[in-house]
């Protein structure tokens, strides 16, 4: 560029007011090498950021806007050199430019563009084609909402409905001939949704039902029955029940014309805790189901409010039971007084032990075998130390507790009532628990053997004689604690204890007329099954919950010992300890199954009479 156009561009700043009108025609020099022109900050426009805080990076790599009045045309015949174009560019007067000169860009390279520096004044693209421009909804007149004193709340709030939304698709159908039979086909289908609904609300409260009475301690029977009387109560009658160990499940298989989907639901008992007061609680439930007193909903209710019920007694109160029955038995299998002392103390550890391992996930077997070591260890070592006692006895009266009645009368119950595979897994549970027994009876006399212990006369019969009064009433407190340790109502506990007297009194007669020691027990447990089956439903109560705690002065916890103690001991004897354990292993099947045919004889009189004293009998069957 020449001086005389440098000079022009110098004085044009100075004055403020862009390059005089009165310039000379551009001339191209196409002798001089074209130079890059040396650029002013004051001659590029200022471009203001949309933030206060944006400062200056606005004018970064900004160029010159060319306008296209200030650009003179060139000759077609004359080729355009790469040289600047001066421009008639002036900015306000008021505008402030800073005195900075920016740097020539580098030839060959583009310029960046300026970063944004503010939202973009656009206006926002509605959503829907059918959405209100964002001007027209500044103008609609909103609802406000008001207090209960018609006080403004403060805020507007608008409600704007879309102009179209989902209709049913058999609405287009009104004007033709097919209308009324879509309708009706619709309507047949919802209902089908909603008797689905219904059915799997049903089914999933039987299953629950179910599971919770397993896990307080019902049998297969009479868990069986119960949902059948919920399912069949309720409308769900298209339903088969499988009862398999520890898992329950429902095969629900309705009429396909009504276009439901068959399915099977399952659940599976994973944990116990026996619960008696819990699970005649849930016998009261079905009672009311079946005489149509109670709704589905109030049963569900009903069924949380019993699941969520703590149990009637506490922890300790467990032990001292224990103690209390054990402590009981001693002297009716023939100790003294200070044997049922030490019997008591030591279940009370016993029992203590086994609680506190099984809470901290002891499988039971270990539990057991850990309970019935102590028990032999404490006897034996009284017993050396010169006490007064019969250590046979006091161990017997120790693994009372730890022996699995239950197990073994629910097995016998389930394998008579068609449940073989669960009075298998029953079976094979209580044989676990009797192993664990034995195990640690065992343990116990070898280590005391080889403690250097006096060995046991076998032979040699308890000495303790005791008034049959006295043993009437200790077998009384022995089956009311055990109730106790069953976590049974005092109802329930009441009528133990009355039906472990007649059991007692049944005993005594059978042995006095020579039934022998195999049939006495079996029959005596007749008798304890028949009466209690009628206290129980006079009660309210299933069967098994009186029946238990009345049975456990039949248990041969003494010959379980002595057998132990001489096939563990005594070399000479050892087939005569093994007769003896498998004789009384004989003897708890048969208590079992006396127990069971007594439930059964009794099962046409309860029916009978204490059905018709209640509400009607028949099952009312609520319609879905």
């Amino acid at each position: 560029m020449s001086d005389e156009m440098k000079q022009q561009h110098r004085l044009a700043a100075d004055n403020g007011a862009g390059v005089s009108e009165s310039r000379e025609p551009f001339e191209p020099r196409l002798d001089a090498e074209p130079t890059e022109p040396t650029v002013e900050v004051s001659q590029i426009p200022l471009i203001r950021s949309a933030h206060d805080d944006a400062g200056e990076s606005g004018t970064d790599g900004q160029l010159p806007v060319l306008a296209a009045e200030d650009v003179e045309p060139v000759p077609d015949a004359e080729p355009v050199p790469d040289a600047s174009l001066v421009l008639d560019q002036s900015p306000p007067a008021e505008t402030v430019r800073p005195d900075v000169v920016m740097p020539p860009p580098v030839s060959g390279q583009t310029l960046p563009d300026a970063p944004l520096s503010g939202t973009p004044q656009t206006d926002p693209i509605p959503t829907s084609v059918f959405a209100a421009t964002q001007e027209h909804q500044r103008h609609r007149r909103g609802r406000l909402r008001r207090g209960a004193k018609g006080k403004d709340r403060g805020r507007a709030v608008y409600d704007e409905s879309l102009p179209t939304q989902a209709i049913a698709l058999a609405g287009r159908l009104s004007a033709s001939s097919y209308g009324s039979r879509v309708r009706s086909r619709v309507r047949t289908a919802r209902e089908a949704d909603d008797a689905a609904v219904e059915a799997r609300t049903t089914l999933d409260f039987a299953l629950k039902l179910g599971e919770t009475m397993f896990r307080f301690g019902a049998s297969s029977m009479d868990v069986e029955s119960s949902i059948i009387v919920v399912t069949q109560s309720f409308g769900i009658h298209e339903t088969e029940i499988d009862l398999t160990n520890q898992a329950i499940s429902l095969n629900y298989a309705p009429d396909s014309s009504r276009g439901e989907v068959p399915y099977t639901l399952q659940r599976v008992v994973r944990n116990w805790s026996t619960n008696f007061a819990g699970l005649g609680a849930l016998y009261r439930l079905v009672e009311q189901i079946a005489d149509g007193d109670i709704t589905r909903s109030q049963a569900q209710r009903r069924l949380v409010e019993i699941r969520r019920t703590p149990k009637p007694y506490p922890g300790w109160a467990e032990v001292v039971a224990a103690g209390v029955m054990a402590g009981a038995f001693v002297p009716f299998i023939g100790g003294n007084w200070f044997g049922a002392g030490v019997g008591m103390v030591s279940t009370w550890i016993v029992f203590g032990l086994a609680v506190f391992l099984e809470n901290r996930g002891l499988p039971e077997i270990f539990s057991t075998v850990a309970g019935a070591f102590f028990a032999t260890v404490i006897a034996l070592g009284l017993h050396a130390a010169d006490m007064p006692l019969d250590p046979s006895v006091v161990v017997a009266g120790g693994i009372l507790v730890l022996l699995p009645t239950a197990r073994f009368v629910m097995a016998v119950q389930d394998a008579i009532h068609g449940f073989p595979l669960t009075a298998g897994g029953r079976l094979v549970s209580a044989m676990l628990v009797y192993v664990g027994i034995m195990g640690g009876i065992m343990i116990g006399v070898v280590s005391a053997d080889m403690l250097g212990f006096p060995p046991l006369d076998l032979a040699e019969e308890p000495q303790g004689k005791v008034a049959a009064v006295v043993v009437l009433v200790l077998v009384t407190v022995a089956a009311m604690t055990h109730a106790i340790i069953m976590q049974a109502k005092w109802t329930t506990m009441l009528a133990s204890g009355f039906v472990s007297a007649l059991g007692f009194l049944s005993y005594e007669f059978f042995d006095a007329i020579g039934a022998g020691s195999r049939l006495t027990p079996a029959a005596a447990a007749t008798v304890v099954g028949f009466v209690g089956r009628m206290f129980a439903v006079r009660l309210g109560y299933p069967s098994i919950v009186v029946v238990l705690s009345s049975t456990l002065f039949l248990l041969p916890g003494l010959a379980i010992f002595r057998s132990l103690y001489g096939f563990t001991v005594e070399t000479d004897s050892t087939l005569l300890g093994v007769a003896g354990i498998f004789n009384a292993f004989v003897i708890i099947i048969a208590i079992a199954a006396g127990v069971a045919l007594g439930d059964t004889l009794a099962r046409p009189i309860t029916d009978r009479f204490f059905e018709n004293a209640r509400r009607p009998a028949a099952m009312v069957v609520h319609q879905r």
